[in-house]
């Protein structure tokens, strides 16, 4: 199974659980997100895997994608969060089509603040 540097792709800016994230329909390599973003893989259904339905840290059968977010997603103790396609993952979502793009749009409040006080 080949996985791919995040810091070499281009995503799509989605929102998964009303939270920002970037979406790629191939596997990341994790110690290539960097510190402080969260890779999750996606399965997809069962019929045909045209909707994500599972989040996981990662997924071996019906691999829909690969997603990035700035927050972690808390994910149940057996580690497989079921998701509802139509009301928890939306594809209109922002501009941002890198990872670097994504961390300057969604930086940490901790910076955000850093930048005000000057």
């Amino acid at each position: 199974m080949a996985r791919y540097n995040a810091m070499e792709e281009h995503f799509e800016e989605i929102t998964v659980l009303d939270k920002p994230a970037l979406f790629t329909g191939i596997r990341i390599e994790r110690d290539t997100v960097p510190k402080g973003l969260y890779l999750y893989e996606v399965r997809g259904d069962d019929d045909g895997g045209s909707d994500p339905v599972q989040i996981a840290r990662g997924i071996m059968v019906n691999h829909y994608g690969s997603i990035i977010t700035r927050e972690p997603i808390k994910l149940p103790q057996d580690g497989y969060l079921d998701i509802d396609p139509e009301k928890d993952w939306n594809f209109a979502g922002g501009d941002c089509r890198t990872v670097k793009e994504f961390q300057e749009k969604y930086q940490p409040a901790k910076k955000k603040e850093k930048e005000r006080e000057r």
